[in-house]
């Protein structure tokens, strides 16, 4: 700093008045943080792509990794297992595949997103928030 900088003015800074608007996701979660930080994360932006395989296809390679050690693999593939069910409407599923995910991968820091699927009642929560999410950009999709 000069000498001089000292007995400079200091800038204000405009306050922020622009509202960021919402997400879809954002809005149907509302204040509950934890539900949209977990559907953040596994909601399909794109379905189609993720259910072309099927969710058999991904579990079996997911075992195939999980005999050879490949925890990371074994973990994204039973999430995607997992999103599928979710997708589909299968809660148990879903339950399931998050659960197996969490405990396949335990160095995984982001576990507690499978492990809010653990409780029926976050599971069931999400998977109401996750469905209306879906029928909403299927409607715009199809819009365009």
């Amino acid at each position: 700093m000069t000498p001089f900088g000292i007995f400079r003015k200091k800038e204000k800074k405009a306050a922020k008045t622009e509202l960021v608007p919402k997400t879809l996701l954002e809005e149907l979660c509302g204040d509950n943080k934890e539900l949209y930080e977990t559907l953040s994360r596994t909601i399909l932006l794109n379905p189609e792509l993720s259910i072309r395989e099927g969710i058999y296809s991904n579990i079996e390679k997911a075992q195939e990794y999980e005999k050879t050690g490949d925890s990371t693999r074994a973990r994204v593939l039973y999430q995607t297992a997992g999103e599928i069910s979710l997708y589909e409407g299968k809660l148990a599923q879903a339950q399931k595949f998050f659960k197996k995910a969490a405990e396949v991968d335990l160095k995984y820091p982001q576990r507690k997103i499978y492990e809010y699927y653990i409780r029926k009642e976050n599971a069931e929560r999400a998977l109401a928030v996750a469905q209306e999410y879906y029928a909403k950009t299927k409607k715009t999709t199809e819009k365009k």
